[in-house]
């Protein structure tokens, strides 16, 4: 499954050089980790621009609260004035002027800010107060409160725009978030209380007569400034265990806005809610508002000036982690270029030195070993092609020592051969003595046939006739003395005949010996083909192993297996050949031993014959002593010579065999002698495939040269 699922990918990688391989992976590999980095360093960016407009919203909340604080001055200094306090229109010219220069300010910062949505807003805010401004003098105490109170929500109502839309109000740090809903939802609103707790009570303290509503409006914003004021203290209580340091740097001017704004709504609560006198002075009661909201504006500047402080520090803290984090994946990547372009490097020269070594095997030096000095698997292949180079080194070494020791056998071998042809030479010369003495005696054998055919004939005229028994008695022991020397001679032929088979049968044995040392040195030579065989084998595994660089090398271990095969093969022909001459030469050993047999069988009924002309002899010389006995001893000499003339017959029948033998014999060792010229040849041929083996393997340079 594993194969099927990377073969494309192999394949692709199977056919791209290494520097385009490393280009591929290389680009693959950076490509995620690109799209990574990109999207976190988008995320970064995207939260230190929501953080910079974060600030852009703190700027805007700056500018726009003393606007809103310069409208509820303008607000209560209008209230008295159109309550009929006359000292107040100096108070409201001067506090008009401050709006427009608050508005001024804010409408800078509005524009800066780059918060286009509140932007628009606040171009009506500035409108509408400009409108009023103008109307002011013209309306009623209680209008002139209402407009001017409609303003300020107004204002109030874009300072929560402005931190929705800077993204203040949707901030995920927890204390800066608490630090935002005081700067937001409850210091803005508190000073609003504050603001209309000073502006009402002032008119009732003016016109020092307060309906039952107005009373009513009084408590209710007394209580939701003490609400908002104790919502304050909760909430800087929450921001104090989550930054220390910073609520100690705002709980100076805090406990000072909350003292200021408790005093005055104690005293409202004790001049206007519980005393029914309402002799206060209105400017003394306003002076005491104003300082608690100066004292809240105190607050809210230092608590927005904190929320700027951590905004700043959030900023430049993710602008740092962001900066080591490029600069530490810059040097990664440029650690990772340069390990890519050192492994790269490594890898090209290890393939190199591969490939200059695979060269020079190529071309026959396996006398240096391969060098590459890493520890990786290019490493360990270095290894197992030194290993490779030792064992085709050992292999090679064996084979050429193989090819000597071949030579040498062959060089044996025909030196052995060539004793075997001389050695065969003297055995059909001797086979042949024999050949012609075999003929010899069975001439002589024929001769004394004949010779005792008419001793028969002249013992069978004895027979028939005593008259002349005399002359054939004379006749008779000529021929007995003849017959004699011929027995004599033929014993002495047969002799010669015993002799030369006797040699015949030792030459035959000694060949007996040499033929098996031959077959030894045969069988030498085979399992030496065999080895070389075998070993040609390996090499062309071990070149098979190689693939292309091993090429070379197994066209040259092929030859030196066709060499291994082709010297088996004539070591086979060459053991055929000499099974067959052993064969013959073990029919010749019987053949011998059985001529010799019957060549002493021979011996015996000659000398038998000897011994009957011997007694044919002294019957002749005593036949005229005892010629009355002509007719007995005629009788009995015609019973020996019948006898002697069946075993001349037999003689002369085993003297045809021997004859016929002996041909045979010679007819063997004619051949003998051709297998042994073939043996010759092929030893010669040995030589020659063995001299073009090592021709080959001297080739190979197995040790450096010194």
């Amino acid at each position: 499954m594993l194969n099927k699922l990377l073969s494309p990918f192999t394949f692709i990688l199977a056919r791209l050089s290494y520097a385009k391989k490393f280009a591929l992976t290389s680009i693959l590999f950076a490509i995620p980790l690109a799209l990574l980095f990109g999207i976190w360093l988008s995320d970064t960016q995207k939260q230190i621009t929501v953080t910079k407009t974060e600030t852009h919203g703190v700027d805007q909340l700056q500018a726009v609260l003393p606007f809103v604080l310069s409208v509820q001055q303008h607000r209560g200094q209008a209230g008295l004035l159109l309550n009929g306090s006359q000292d107040a229109q100096a108070a409201v010219d001067e506090s008009a002027a401050l709006t427009d220069r608050n508005i001024e300010t804010a409408s800078a910062a509005v524009a800066s800010s780059g918060l286009n949505d509140s932007a628009g807003e606040w171009t009506e805010i500035a409108n509408e107060w400009t409108t009023l401004k103008n109307e002011t003098l013209s309306l009623s105490a209680a209008d002139s409160f209402a407009r001017h109170t409609a303003l300020i929500e107004r204002a109030l109502d874009f300072i929560v725009t402005t931190a929705d839309e800077s993204g203040l109000s949707l901030d995920t740090q927890i204390d800066s978030f608490y630090l935002m809903d005081m700067v937001v939802n409850s210091i803005p609103p508190l000073i609003e209380q504050t603001a209309l707790i000073r502006g009402s009570g002032s008119s009732v303290l003016i016109d020092k007569a307060a309906s039952a509503e107005q009373l009513t409006d009084l408590a209710v914003d007394r209580n939701e400034a003490a609400r908002e004021l104790d919502k304050l203290n909760k909430a800087l209580e929450r921001y104090a265990g989550l930054n220390p340091e910073s609520a100690a740097i705002m709980d100076q001017s805090e406990k000072k806005a909350a003292a200021q704004i408790d005093g005055f709504l104690t005293l409202t609560q004790s001049e206007l809610l519980s005393g029914t006198a309402l002799a206060s002075s209105a400017s003394e009661f306003f002076a005491a508002g104003t300082a608690s909201i100066e004292a809240a504006h105190v607050f809210f500047d230092q608590a927005s000036g904190e929320l700027n402080h951590l905004l700043d520090q959030r900023i430049d803290q993710m602008s740092d982690k962001r900066n080591v984090i490029i600069a530490v994946t810059a040097i990664a990547l440029l650690l990772v270029l340069l390990f890519y372009i050192a492994f790269y490097r490594s890898v090209s020269h290890s393939v190199r030195m591969l490939k200059e070594r695979s060269a020079s095997m190529s071309e026959g030096d396996l006398s240096q070993q391969l060098r590459i000095d890493t520890r990786d698997e290019l490493g360990q292949v270095g290894e197992s092609f030194n290993r490779m180079i030792d064992a085709m080194r050992g292999a090679l070494q064996s084979a050429q020592n193989a090819s000597r020791d071949s030579a040498d056998s062959s060089l044996q071998l025909n030196e052995v051969s060539q004793q075997s042809s001389l050695a065969m030479r003297q055995v059909a010369s001797a086979v042949q003595t024999v050949a012609e003495g075999a003929d010899t005696q069975k001439r002589m054998t024929e001769d004394t046939s004949l010779a005792m055919n008419e001793m028969a004939i002249g013992v069978s005229r004895i027979a028939e006739s005593s008259a002349s028994v005399a002359e054939s008695a004379a006749e008779a022991s000529n021929r007995a003395e003849l017959g004699g020397r011929e027995l004599n001679a033929a014993v002495d032929q047969m002799r010669s005949i015993r002799e030369s088979v006797d040699h015949s049968a030792d030459s035959v044995s000694r060949l007996e010996i040499h033929s098996r040392q031959i077959d030894e040195i045969v069988a030498s030579i085979k399992a030496i083909a065999s080895q070389t065989k075998l070993l040609s084998l390996n090499a062309n595994i071990e070149a098979a192993r190689a693939g292309e660089h091993g090429r070379g090398f197994a066209v040259v271990a092929s030859e030196v297996g066709k060499l291994a095969e082709q010297t088996q093969h004539s070591v086979e022909t060459i053991s055929t050949r000499i099974g067959d001459i052993r064969e013959l030469i073990g029919t010749t050993v019987r053949l011998m031993e059985r001529t010799g047999e019957e060549t002493h069988e021979g011996m015996v009924f000659i000398d038998r014959a000897n011994l009957a002309i011997q007694e044919i002899g002294r019957a002749s010389r005593t036949v005229n002593d005892q010629i009355q006995e002509v007719s007995a001893a005629s009788e009995q000499i015609s019973a020996g010579v019948q006898q002697v003339t069946a075993s001349v017959s037999e003689i002369a029948r085993v003297a045809l065999h021997s004859s016929e033998e002996a041909q045979t014999m010679s007819a063997a060792a004619e051949e003998q002698l051709a297998a042994l010229e073939e043996i010759g040849a092929s030893a010669a041929l040995l030589s020659r495939t063995s001299g073009s083996l090592q021709e080959e393997l001297d080739k190979f340079r197995l040790a450096q040269a010194e």
